[in-house]
């Protein structure tokens, strides 16, 4: 019997996505000290500027349950390529297909204000994160929980220690649950009993997710995550495909980079 269900749509369909960034001469330097200037010039006055190109022509898809590996040198491009699908950039040329939520787990600390309170700092996150009022209100007692800064949530964040700091920021960039999970090398931060708290959290995100984008150097967190390996070299797709041959694409490619 021949079934008439609609396969699900990927997740994420990327075609020959390529990214080029201008080179900014010494001449041209002079335009950075006036940004409205700097931007006519770019996108009006069409001055021709030599590019660089941080990503070439990169398809892949990431269809539910999976969990895609990206592997590469330093310089390859993986994080350019994980900043990309969570829209921080936009592709020169090609096409990005999203179906679902997407959350980048970067830089947990940016956005936060020395100046306003931990409790303040969790509002302005939530709001920057695309959250309702309604819904960063419901979530505060959590992230307060879980931060263990029941005592300090209304004090001033400069007041804060680099730890409580930590906690806080880790605690508010884990507060939703996307259908797909950018990461950029596993988060481990906070001090002994704490991190226990945030692999616990790691893992959750991780399996509650419907994929995952993984760029890390640690092999075998890799293999412990991840379905697929997307090979990356200079900018360049490699392979894509079995997370092994992946790898192993990625070892004779450094032999290969050692003999040159």
């Amino acid at each position: 019997m021949t079934s008439n269900a609609t396969p699900p749509q990927p997740l994420l369909h990327a075609s020959k996505l390529t990214l080029h960034i201008p080179i900014i001469r010494p001449k041209d330097r002079q335009l950075l000290s006036n940004p409205a200037r700097f931007l006519i010039d770019l996108y009006f006055s069409r001055t021709n500027r030599d590019v660089v190109t941080i990503l070439d022509k990169v398809s892949f898809t990431l269809n539910q349950g999976e969990r895609i590996g990206i592997i590469g040198a330093n310089g390859a491009g993986k994080s350019t390529l994980l900043r990309l699908l969570a829209g921080i950039y936009a592709p020169s040329s090609g096409t990005l297909e999203v179906n679902g939520t997407v959350k980048g787990l970067f830089s947990i600390s940016l956005g936060m204000y020395p100046e306003a309170t931990g409790l303040e700092n969790i509002y302005m996150r939530g709001l920057q994160m695309g959250l309702k009022l309604q819904e960063i209100k419901e979530m505060v007692p959590e992230v307060v929980e879980f931060a263990e800064l029941q005592d300090a949530i209304e004090n001033p964040l400069n007041t804060y220690s680099t730890g409580m700091r930590t906690r806080l920021a880790f605690s508010i960039s884990t507060m939703i649950e996307p259908d797909i999970l950018l990461l950029d090398e596993w988060i481990g931060a906070g001090d002994a009993r704490f991190r226990d708290k945030v692999q616990a959290r790691m893992n959750r995100l991780v399996e509650d997710s419907r994929g995952l984008v993984l760029a890390t150097h640690n092999t075998g967190l890799m293999k412990r995550l991840c379905t697929k390996g997307l090979v990356l070299s200079k900018g360049k797709m490699a392979y894509y495909g079995d997370l092994e041959e992946a790898l192993e694409v990625y070892t004779n490619d450094k032999k290969l980079q050692a003999r040159l």
